[in-house]
């Protein structure tokens, strides 16, 4: 199988979090959508391993991707590294990806960064042909990063009022990490009433600025190529 669309994920519940409506509506448009989990979550403050298996299985059912593996690395100490680069390569190159998608750093969280700054290596590294891989070289077309809660302008947003609630689906799935009417427990602050709400009214922000009721922002490091501008407005 080769993916259209690769999601780059330091824990289980964080492609829902930042790109859910996305994975839902690329699935919806004929893509083949996958998501690389780096971690088991075990050092979150609550819930357990088993608990994220099966939330993790939970939210698969609304979100469908194609291919979802997690590499079982150390939460919480996540690097840039040889040993980890070779790990998304061989991933990359497999499943000859089209798109590759990380988060987009610095974030709060140390793994989050380590993925964003991993993405941009393992981007370049994938097309490097004396690359040590089980696979042979193939180099992505786009290395695209989803924002978290950086204060800066996207280069795009997509529209997702359509997949917004079930992407909501996919959040609460993860019922010991994040707010829900059966877990209150404010441990945390992606736990917490308040960060329901940043959650929701961010996504409403982003939709505001594409005119609609919804919206996941997106970053270029480079500059789009568009040659046809009424092609894509109107296409768009």
């Amino acid at each position: 199988m080769e993916l259209d669309y690769l999601f780059l994920a330091a824990h289980p519940d964080d492609a829902e979090l930042y790109c859910g409506g996305s994975i839902i509506k690329f699935r919806e448009n004929g893509y083949r959508v996958g998501i690389l989990d780096f971690t088991r979550g075990e050092a979150a403050t609550s819930g357990t391993v088993e608990d994220r298996d099966r939330e993790t299985l939970t939210s698969n059912a609304v979100l469908q991707p194609d291919v979802r593996h997690n590499l079982g690395l150390v939460d919480s100490g996540l690097r840039d590294d040889g040993n980890t680069r070779i790990l998304v390569v061989n991933y990359i190159r497999k499943y000859r990806v089209k798109v590759l998608i990380a988060p987009h750093g610095p974030c709060r969280h140390p793994d989050h960064t380590a993925v964003s700054t991993l993405a941009k290596n393992v981007f370049f590294f994938s097309g490097a042909g004396k690359f040590p891989s089980d696979h042979e070289r193939w180099q992505p077309l786009q290395l695209i990063y989803h924002m978290e809660f950086q204060d800066v302008r996207p280069s795009f947003v997509v529209d997702i009022s359509e997949q917004f609630e079930r992407k909501i689906k996919t959040i609460e799935a993860y019922s010991t990490q994040f707010y829900t009417d059966s877990n209150q427990n404010e441990k945390t602050l992606i736990g917490s009433h308040r960060f329901r709400e940043l959650m929701i009214s961010r996504f409403k922000y982003y939709g505001n600025l594409i005119n609609c009721d919804y919206g996941e922002p997106y970053i270029l490091d480079e500059t789009l190529r568009i040659d046809d501008p009424l092609k894509n407005k109107l296409e768009g």
